[in-house]
């Protein structure tokens, strides 16, 4: 008798009871015309409450005007007294958002014990019958955090840490596991199956990802129901994976029902050492990957499964992308984990966004990892910096070619200002004229073409706007990938270590100085202006 009263466990006090209150058709009264009244009327509108507001009217939020006048709430006056007195019981309870006289709170407070209204007072827990939870939604899913009033501003940190590692469409899954729920209950009501369905249900949830749960249609619902039916008279409680699985399986589909994943990794500029450890593994843990025809071989070579670079030439990015995109679902379809690596950072004029509404029309949300751009990174590891007080106050990133090659808007030339042209150097004589012809660009405003950028052969080409194509032409051409960067910003170090006006500079950091800030490379003087 002592063991098993000792595993009884012992309440701690403190808490307060969390609950899903069901709001359908009851009167709730929120004081208070501010935004957090506002964020409380949200709140109660998304759970089907009647609204009552109370509060003047030349104080309250367009949020709250346009609740009123859209017929979305009720207003009742300003007056709590006058709202207190022609009430009959009918209030369920009461949110209190306004910065009122403690008197004025205290008597509203009074009222609402006096009537058995619940209440909430905003920072005033002594005054609280209940706390306000910092709230997640998706769907029907739900998850409340609260810290019972003793940290509310932290709540929303904690409340952020857990959706953080939910799994992606994880309403949907709650929703038709519901439907699920609904559907076997109407097929085998009798009090006598209320174990059976539940131990089925709970099985189906135990084994099934969320991701497969999300996608599950009428037809394997039928199936699943089927299964459940003509289960012998001797039914077991326990059914095994397979049962499970196959119950829901499609035709043709793999038994085990693998789930493929999509990650868009950004390379960064080339170097692998500057890869996010995140994008480091997921390249070595992946099954296929699909790579972007300029990401460095450096960072390529350190992919050990198969791997396809897309075939993207002058004409054919788009009918590239699309293949890539084929490959990629047929992968997923298969239970593969899929990367498809990315020069740069995938969001930054790099089709990432494309690419995620794509698989996400597929059934498969994709994870996007962030990568160094180079429109960061190539100034500064040819010592130019982006911003540098009395000089620059800010940076612009552009593109210098629009859909299948075409012009694009260009900025108007800003002197406090670099800009950055991405995608520019193979039409850069027609870059340079409009700059120069129709955006008020100077012909004398300094310029540099920075080529594989943190790469072995990295290399810098300077010089005056209206001559840098030249400068680019005399040493050679151009050797993608590279960017154009305009802006006096460019001179703060150069002037200091006495470059000449124009010239290349050739970065060979990592092979004669790898612990060599870069900046340190413009002291290495050449006077003919080529290194």
């Amino acid at each position: 008798m002592t063991s098993s009263l000792s595993k009884i466990p012992t309440p701690q006090g403190g808490a307060s009871l969390m609950v899903a209150y069901q709001c359908q058709e009851k009167d709730m009264v929120v004081v208070g015309t501010n935004a957090i009244a506002a964020h409380r009327v949200f709140a109660l509108l998304e759970a089907n409450a009647k609204v009552i507001l109370l509060g003047d009217p030349s104080a309250m939020t367009p949020e709250l005007v346009h609740r009123i006048e859209s017929n979305s709430i009720t207003w009742s006056g300003a007056s709590w007294s006058s709202f207190v007195a022609a009430q009959h019981g009918q209030t369920h309870m009461a949110f209190v958002c306004q910065d009122l006289p403690d008197a004025s709170v205290d008597t509203i407070a009074q009222d609402c014990q006096r009537l058995r209204i619940p209440v909430n007072v905003t920072d005033r827990n002594d005054l609280c019958d209940f706390f306000m939870t910092s709230t997640y939604r998706d769907q029907s899913l739900q998850i409340a955090v609260s810290t019972n009033g003793q940290a509310s501003k932290l709540s929303n940190r904690i409340r952020r840490h857990i959706i953080g590692g939910l799994p992606a469409r994880l309403g949907l899954a709650v929703q038709r596991v519901g439907q699920l729920r609904q559907r076997i209950r109407k097929s085998d009501p009798s009090d006598q199956a209320k174990q059976r369905r539940m131990a089925w249900l709970a099985q189906i949830c135990e084994y099934w990802s969320m991701d497969r749960l999300a996608k599950l249609s009428d037809k394997e619902m039928e199936d699943l129901l089927e299964s459940y039916q003509h289960k012998d008279e001797g039914y077991s409680s326990t059914m095994d994976d397979e049962d499970l699985v196959s119950a829901g399986r499609k035709e043709g589909e793999p038994a085990a029902l693998l789930q493929g994943s999509i990650t868009l990794v950004g390379s960064g500029t080339g170097d692998p050492k500057l890869l996010t450890l995140a994008a480091h593994e997921a390249i070595k843990k992946a099954d296929l990957v699909l790579s972007d025809k300029i990401v460095p071989a450096e960072v390529v070579a350190l992919v050990e499964c198969e791997l396809k670079i897309a075939r993207k030439f002058p004409g054919n990015a788009d009918a590239a992308q699309q293949e890539f995109n084929e490959l990629a679902l047929q992968a997923l379809k298969q239970g593969k984990n899929v990367v498809r690596l990315k020069q740069g950072d995938p969001f930054l004029f790099g089709r990432g966004g494309e690419e995620v509404l794509f698989f996400r029309e597929h059934g498969f949300e994709t994870k996007v990892l962030p990568g160094i751009s180079s429109a960061i990174a190539a100034p500064l590891l040819a010592g130019i910096p982006l911003t540098h007080r009395s000089v620059t106050s800010q940076f612009l990133v552009t593109t210098g070619t629009g859909r299948k090659n075409s012009p694009v808007p260009l900025p108007i030339y800003e002197p406090t200002r670099t800009d950055v042209f991405l995608m520019a150097i193979h039409r850069l004589d027609a870059l340079v004229d409009d700059l120069i012809q129709m955006k008020q660009y100077p012909a004398d405003v300094p310029c540099a073409i920075v080529e594989r950028a943190s790469c072995d052969d990295q290399r810098v080409v300077y010089g005056p706007l209206s001559n840098i194509s030249n400068v680019l032409e005399s040493v050679g051409g151009s050797r993608p990938p590279g960017l154009l960067i305009v802006g006096h910003a460019i001179n703060v170090l150069k002037e200091q270590n006495k470059l000449p006006v124009e010239g290349v500079v050739k970065d060979f950091l990592q092979e004669w100085q790898p612990d060599m800030h870069p900046s340190s490379l413009l002291q290495l003087h050449d006077p003919e202006g080529v290194y």
